[in-house]
């Protein structure tokens, strides 16, 4: 791997690090300092909370319809620096108005993010080494969620300044994309060519029969992950007479745990979407539980937090993988599709989640988003006449849909390299 693919690789995962990790998810950590700071009661906590979610959708929007027209180096900054503006107005807001338009702004630099970075990748990585290049970038959320714990730690209380640092990082970030993204125009790499790109070209309709079962499924995990994201630390913090310190360590624990999420791709080589779908949304359910019946056990609180990162990333995965078995010609909407869906349940969730709280209090809260986790479960993979059976180990993705997924990047996924590694290794050590 040549120095400029480096450079590329760590300016790529430190922007879904920064955009993801911090300017979107970190808004969790540092909720009750707001509140206390700005006067937020918990439906208007949840509100700007969704508020994040909101930006992304919007944005991957524009992003997609931008890259191909300025590139991928001017978008890739623009998203950096668009979370160092938002972070910037979040540590200076004094109201509640002013807060909710940073969060949104802030949140808006996930979805400027992604398309660039896969346009980037693409372009300046050798065809060969692309998989493992998306395999780093993507690791860039759980780096980022579990660097906002330390962070933290040192600025106790100080949500202000961590968000000033947060602004100055991206900054920081914006720089080094400039020197290490290619030009619009340039491909430095053995990338995809003209004829290649032609063939992945969309194949078929947009609408597939079973489309909704995944859009559903996506919608429904979104909903039951946004009381964690958003009121969780602010939980053990109230509800669970837990220190800040140990709030904060429940947050890394998070970041770290989103690690084992990608053996998704594995497990479902191995026992089917829907066997993995279901225990996933299981653990899910049970991070939620743990939270809303124990929040003043330490080990309770500890086991969540693992829980809920491992089964949220590996529930990403799943529907990665979900998708682009559904739109096999199409693996850009396949991709895309679950993820966006995830955003908009994240959207209804956080508010929703606010409103309860404030209503009913935490643990009713976290027992209904658990009901919902549950609840989806219900919805399962169906393949279509000519699709990929949802069996066990003896399946293998056709090399239609092989190739998009080591080109393909998007952000906040499992990485898929790691995925087939960490498999083969756990075999080999098993000796199967």
């Amino acid at each position: 791997m040549t120095h400029q693919e480096r450079r590329l690789i760590v300016a790529g995962t430190l922007l879904i690090g920064v955009s993801y990790g911090l300017a979107r998810f970190a808004y969790g950590l540092f909720l009750p300092s707001m509140r206390e700071d700005v006067g937020l009661n918990s439906t208007m906590a949840g509100a700007i909370g969704s508020g994040a979610y909101v930006g992304y959708c919007f944005a991957i929007v524009i992003s997609a319809l931008l890259v191909e027209r300025l590139g991928a180096r001017s978008m890739a900054v623009a998203a950096a620096l668009v979370a160092a503006t938002g972070m910037a107005i979040i540590s200076a807001s004094t109201s509640a108005l002013w807060l909710a338009g940073a969060i949104l702004l802030a949140g808006a630099s996930t979805g400027l993010a992604s398309p660039p970075m896969a346009e980037a990748v693409s372009r300046a990585i050798a065809t060969e080494r692309q998989g493992r290049a998306n395999t780093v970038v993507n690791a860039g959320t759980s780096l980022g969620v579990a660097i906002s714990g330390p962070v933290a730690f040192i600025a106790t209380g100080q949500w202000r300044i961590a968000y000033a640092a947060f602004a100055v990082i991206a900054l920081l970030n914006a720089v080094l994309l400039f020197v290490s993204v290619p030009r619009a125009g340039t491909s430095e790499a053995c990338g995809d060519t003209a004829s290649e790109t032609a063939g992945r070209r969309n194949l078929g309709g947009l609408w597939r029969a079973s489309a909704w079962r995944v859009m559903v499924a996506s919608v429904g995990m979104g909903i039951a992950s946004a009381a964690y994201w958003t009121f969780s630390s602010e939980a053990l913090l109230t509800q669970g007479q837990l220190s800040q310190a140990l709030a904060n360590s429940v947050w890394i624990l998070i970041g770290i745990s989103g690690l084992v999420g990608g053996l998704a791709g594995d497990l479902v080589n191995r026992f089917g979407i829907n066997g993995v779908h279901r225990a996933t949304l299981a653990a899910l359910a049970l991070a939620l539980l743990l939270l809303a019946l124990m929040p003043s056990s330490l080990s309770a609180a500890l086991g969540s937090g693992a829980l809920f990162g491992a089964s949220y990333i590996m529930l990403t995965g799943i529907y990665l993988v979900w998708g682009v078995r559904l739109y096999s010609d199409r693996p850009a909407i396949g991709l895309g599709l679950p993820f966006l869906m995830i955003a908009a349940g994240q959207i209804v969730g956080s508010p929703l989640a606010g409103y309860l709280i404030g209503h009913h209090g935490y643990a009713f809260c976290f027992i209904a988003f658990a009901s919902i986790a549950l609840v989806t479960m219900l919805i399962g993979y169906m393949p279509a006449r000519g699709e990929q059976a949802d069996v066990g180990s003896k399946t293998t993705v056709s090399s239609q849909s092989a190739t998009p997924l080591q080109r393909f990047y998007l952000p906040a996924m499992p990485p898929l390299g790691l995925i087939d590694k960490i498999g083969r290794l756990a075999r080999r050590r098993s000796g199967r």
